[in-house]
Parts: C-alpha cells; structure tokens; sequence
C-alpha cells in the first residue's frame, strides 16, 4: 500500500509546481495526507537517490524528484 502512496506523491509532483514548493517549504505537513511509513517519509523528504532506491522505489524514478533540483 505504501508504494501506491510513494506514487502518488511523485505523479502529484509531476502535475502540481505548488505541491513541489510545499514539499520545500513544509514536506511534513503535505505528507501527513499520505499512507507512508517513517522510512518512506524520510526517503521522499530527502530526495536523496540512495534512500529512496531502499525504500522500493526504482532507480529510474528515485532519480527524478522536483524538489530536490534547486539545492
């Protein structure tokens, strides 16, 4: 079920630019609406290819997250 949660927060990324500055300006608060364990949550705030490849997410996809790219 997390994974679904993991996609849908990236498929909302790649349609929504307000949700990728939330994700900066407050990433615990915006996933709080989604089904995700501690390690995903944590994965998906960092952005950081490693963690999120641990957490099930294929490296093609882990390589793309919007709200890392400005830092």
């Amino acid at each position: 079920m997390s994974m679904q949660a993991m996609m849908a927060v990236l498929d909302r990324a790649a349609k929504d630019y307000r949700f990728n500055w939330q994700m900066i300006e407050r990433p615990d608060d915006v996933l709080a609406q989604y089904d995700l364990t501690s390690e995903e949550r944590s994965a998906l705030i960092a952005g950081d290819r490693d963690s999120l490849t641990v957490v099930g997410l294929d490296e093609r996809i882990s390589a793309w997250v919007p709200w890392r790219r400005g830092r």
